[in-house]
């Protein structure tokens, strides 16, 4: 990621920017409180063809009514020889309801990026089959106790924190095909 980076479905933060050498940083987000530097739909992103070297969004595009179309938009912006960094999540509770539409498969991802005109470097998935149970176990709990907000969660955060760190552990050492078959999401 390089020259002119859109961040796209920013949220708060520019959280990125630090990750990544560039000339220009903008934020993108059809939320106005999050105070992006461009308010717009990603469906239809009001600026000129070929205005950014690279692309970021992180798991936006599930919230997106037609993500194929958001991926038309990056590519009619990325300049030739372009990058684009997407991640998305395939295992995951319903979040920022009602707008959590999709969940997306490697194979998805590949249809609707290459019908774009997109050359597809690489899909890789995040985590394996002992992720996702990390994943999905702590934000039942999360959820269910109210963590974020409960001196509970104080409590509980440790014990997640080294549950999760074990699992992730588990998902190195298991190199099966089995393993590689589950995923919290797509990178």
């Amino acid at each position: 990621m390089k020259g002119d980076i859109l961040d796209v479905g920013s949220g708060k933060s520019d959280r990125y920017s630090r990750l990544f050498k560039f000339n220009k940083y903008v934020r993108l987000d059809i939320d106005q409180v999050c105070e992006p530097d461009i308010v717009a739909d990603a469906q239809n992103i009001p600026l000129p063809d070929q205005s950014f070297d690279s692309i970021i969004s992180t798991q936006g595009l599930e919230h997106m009514p037609n993500p194929s179309k958001a991926i038309l938009e990056f590519y009619r912006l990325l300049r030739n020889n372009g990058c684009c960094l997407i991640t998305v999540p395939f295992f995951n509770e319903l979040h920022e309801e009602p707008h959590d539409y999709w969940r997306f498969t490697k194979y998805s991802l590949e249809m609707m990026f290459k019908e774009a005109g997109f050359n597809i470097i690489s899909i890789e998935p995040r985590g394996g089959f002992f992720a996702v149970i990390a994943q999905l176990f702590t934000r039942y709990l999360i959820n269910r106790f109210s963590l974020f907000s409960s001196s509970f969660g104080a409590v509980v955060n440790p014990f997640l924190k080294t549950f999760g760190l074990a699992m992730v552990w588990l998902d190195k050492i298991d190199k099966s095909r089995s393993n590689r078959k589950f995923s919290i999401g797509w990178i």
